[in-house]
């Protein structure tokens, strides 16, 4: 079982204009889905088939009617209930325009966070591999995904971390470490105070290798958007170059990535596997309207075109 983890989830719910007119009335027919980054990553293991269990914090009528959601997608979820409403995220599509409108969602209080934390590690003793995706709501301290990375190493579960800020640099510190961490190069160049670009990757890897925060990290992937990525796993260092791709909605792609991730991870494939099945994941994403889901019929055609080599 993978378990995903999602901290901080929302309604999305998306608007299709075809001018956005401020200051007046647009009248839109929404489309609505159990949103967050780890619910995303659950919609696409469904898909590859895996069986998911994802879990977070759930609260008021907002959480009910996301539970439903979940529901009508397939996805098995046990969450902790919460007393503050579920939050709700808006985005406008418009003139080839993306605008967002982002809660930033309840407050959690200490007796909630003790009953996930409670939670988090039944579910986490029955679990082959769990993803931990998102930003953390008010009320969690920061450290509290290094916590989770530290109980799941009781049970010798890997944990693959996407997450940014405090909370990736309090679990890069801490004594018990992710399995993988995957941020993006924006995000990279800001923890290790540089500005690489992708034709930078050795040098890059080499300041990665040399910061002490990665050491003890099996998997540290930088995400480069079309230029694909690289990855160093243990002492191999991996370029992956993904095709071009017609692309419709990048939204979830990173999330989709993280799915391919913790899929080829759990089924022990070896290290090109785990890159190729987790870049064509991401691929698939961006060719389809729908967040958090693969146009799984171009699997082959993409997965044999994205190709990995060792620097």
């Amino acid at each position: 079982m993978i378990l995903t983890v999602t901290m901080n989830p929302a309604i999305d719910t998306a608007y299709q204009l075809d001018k956005l007119i401020v200051d007046d009335v647009n009248r839109v027919v929404p489309k609505k889905t159990a949103g967050g980054k780890g619910l995303n990553v659950s919609r696409v293991l469904c898909q590859l088939g895996d069986d998911v269990v994802a879990t977070g914090l759930l609260g008021g009528h907002m959480g009910a009617y996301m539970g439903s959601l979940m529901d009508a997608d397939g996805i098995n979820h046990d969450f902790t209930p919460i007393a503050g409403e579920t939050r709700i995220c808006l985005n406008i599509l418009h003139e080839g325009n993306q605008t967002e409108l982002l809660e930033s969602g309840p407050e959690i209080s200490a007796e909630e966070l003790a009953a996930f934390s409670a939670k988090f590690a039944e579910l986490v003793a029955k679990a082959d591999c769990v993803t931990i995706s998102g930003s953390l709501p008010k009320g969690v301290p920061a450290d509290f995904y290094a916590g989770m990375v530290a109980e799941a190493a009781k049970h010798n579960v890997p944990v693959l971390l996407d997450t940014s800020g405090a909370s990736l640099d309090a679990a890069l510190e801490a004594e018990v470490k992710p399995t993988l961490v995957k941020p993006n190069l924006t995000e990279i160049n800001a923890l290790l105070g540089t500005s690489y670009t992708p034709e930078q990757v050795a040098d890059l890897a080499a300041a990665l290798k040399a910061d002490e925060r990665f050491a003890g990290i099996p998997w540290v992937v930088v995400s480069m958007g079309a230029a694909g990525s690289f990855a160093f796993h243990g002492d191999k260092i991996y370029r992956a170059v993904t095709p071009p791709i017609p692309a419709v909605n990048a939204t979830g792609s990173g999330d989709s990535t993280i799915a391919g991730f913790a899929h080829a991870i759990a089924a022990g494939a070896d290290d090109v596997t785990v890159l190729k099945t987790a870049n064509t994941c991401g691929k698939l994403n961006a060719m389809d309207p729908q967040t958090g889901h693969l146009v799984i019929e171009r699997w082959d055609e993409v997965y044999n075109a994205v190709e990995v080599t060792e620097l």
